[in-house]
């Protein structure tokens, strides 16, 4: 439901859909404890919940996409509010400086190798995709997803 509340929709579901990207990432990196975050962080999918509705919030009221806005509020009041040491901060703030850019919307954005972000779809289609992509993951094959080759 919440990918048609919004009138722009092209921008509002390419940043929903890297937001959602980093959301995954950000509560994937704690698997890994202290290499993944130096503490413990509690992220869960009320962040995610809220930072889309202050997304549709900013599109709604924005004639421009305000990246700047929405990559402070999203790192280090959305999810940064969470964060207490600043080597984890910095992370955060890099992977949504990557993540959500003017860049998105020409269709130049890879949120990791080989994977595009992939545009302005329905929600079954980003369904298939996610599908189509955890598919064909297998555990050794792709180090952008934290995995190595055994040595």
């Amino acid at each position: 439901e919440s990918l048609d509340m919004c009138a722009r929709e092209n921008e509002f579901k390419n940043i929903w859909f890297a937001l959602c990207y980093f959301h995954a990432a950000v509560a994937e990196r704690r698997k890994f404890g202290p290499q993944g975050w130096n503490r413990s962080y509690p992220f869960n999918t009320g962040d995610l919940t809220i930072s889309i509705n202050v997304l549709y919030n900013y599109l709604d009221a924005n004639l421009k996409v305000p990246y700047d806005d929405l990559r402070y509020l999203f790192g280090e009041i959305m999810y940064g509010g969470h964060i207490t040491d600043d080597w984890d901060r910095r992370l955060c703030r890099i992977y949504l400086e990557e993540f959500i850019k003017p860049e998105m919307m020409e269709g130049e954005l890879f949120l990791a190798p080989g994977f595009p972000l992939p545009g302005n779809m329905d929600y079954n289609s980003y369904h298939q995709l996610i599908l189509k992509i955890s598919a064909s993951l297998c555990l050794y094959g792709k180090p952008w997803y934290f995995y190595h080759a055994p040595a």
